[in-house]
């Protein structure tokens, strides 16, 4: 990629915030986010970034993978323009990314709060609820989910699983059933569902799963 504001004879004219983010938009746009990232950086570092250069350089640091770093910048931008849906979803993204499910519950519910019928919302705290161990509570936003939708086989998955933990061997079996007459089941399904026809006392039938997973 071209790097005017590197080259000596320019670095001098183009080291002005206003011209550093018209750089950094353009590598932004071409999806250069390594590049558009230090440049956001670099005008952020001048003390006159607002919310958009944050907002975007913490999404160039997300899709690097550099999801402390991206949290910082979202953080930043949530300051300056708060309540934003779309700095909140992407906080709670970097958190869940970073395996930090409180806080990225924390900012799923505040997104909730502004979009309480979003479906990937809705399913991202009942996944960290379920990363925490907390599956009672997941299963009320699995089972919200259902009822929004009740032809989601990602869904029943999650329902199926967060039961057989939680010891409902009977609910966990009514919708392992469900996915598995379904046209695209996976092995995962049928070993899970091995296990839990084995809880269940029916050998013969636990079986005939693990076969079918194998």
């Amino acid at each position: 990629t071209i790097a005017l504001h590197l080259v000596s004879p320019l670095a001098s004219i183009l080291d002005k915030p206003e011209l550093l983010r018209e750089v950094a938009d353009f590598h932004f746009k071409k999806e250069h986010y390594a590049e558009a990232a230090k440049l956001y950086g670099q005008i952020a570092a001048t003390g006159q970034a607002d919310a958009d250069i944050y907002q975007k350089s913490g999404y160039c640091l997300q899709k690097e993978k550099r999801y402390v770093e991206a949290i910082n910048a979202y953080l930043k931008a949530d300051m300056l323009k708060p309540d934003h849906v779309w700095t909140i979803r992407h906080l709670a993204t970097c958190y869940r990314q970073s395996h930090d499910f409180e806080h990225a519950i924390e900012y799923y519910r505040k997104a909730e709060s502004i979009q309480p019928d979003n479906r990937n919302i809705l399913f991202h705290i009942g996944s960290c609820m379920a990363e925490l161990n907390r599956y009672e509570e997941a299963l009320q936003y699995f089972f919200r989910l259902d009822l929004m939708d009740n032809d989601n086989i990602k869904t029943w998955r999650a329902i199926a699983w967060c039961s057989f933990v939680c010891g409902k061997d009977e609910q966990a079996a009514k919708y392992y059933n469900k996915i598995l007459v379904c046209s695209a089941p996976l092995a995962t399904d049928y070993l899970n569902a091995g296990h839990v026809a084995w809880k269940r006392g029916n050998i013969p039938q636990a079986a005939s799963l693990y076969a079918q997973a194998a």
